[in-house]
């Protein structure tokens, strides 16, 4: 078992060297002084933070992103039900959700872009002069779920 997570330590920290996360002329040190805990830390937080949504849609509205705040806005027939926002039950969707203030003022929001998207009708992002719009719409007849995982860089 320790052979493994070194394997995967190492590969991490390779990676991470390798996409830029270290400094060049930090990487001798990282390598000369045993700084891999810390190239693994630097590795981590250049990965960007995935933010899972999911919910229940039947109607359309956007969920309004900005560093301070998250809330929902709805436009047209029911609100969405049964909404976890990075895992956690999202139920007043017009106040901010308590995960996004621990990481809101730490992420690139003008960077944001879906990776995985899930529902049968539209899941789209629109960047804004404070941050991004996600909105879901579901069109068809009864209400459908619906899953997205945002991708967000973090702040440098």
């Amino acid at each position: 078992m320790k052979t493994y997570c070194q394997q995967i330590l190492y590969v991490l920290v390779a990676t991470a060297l390798s996409l830029g996360a270290v400094p060049p002329e930090s990487r001798r040190e990282a390598a000369d002084s045993g700084g891999v805990a810390q190239a693994y830390d630097e590795a981590v937080a250049a990965q960007p933070k995935l933010l899972r949504i999911a919910c229940r849609v039947d109607g359309s509205g956007r969920v309004v992103f900005t560093r301070e705040r998250v809330h929902y806005e709805h436009k047209h027939w029911r609100r969405p039900d049964h909404v976890l926002f990075d895992g956690e039950p999202w139920t007043n969707l017009g106040q901010t959700p308590v995960p996004w203030t621990d990481y809101g003022h730490v992420l690139d929001l003008s960077k944001a872009w879906i990776v995985k998207r899930k529902g049968r009708d539209v899941i789209s992002l629109e960047h804004t002069p404070d941050g991004f719009d996600l909105y879901l719409s579901d069109s068809p007849n009864g209400a459908g779920d619906y899953a997205v995982t945002i991708a967000i860089p973090r702040r440098r």
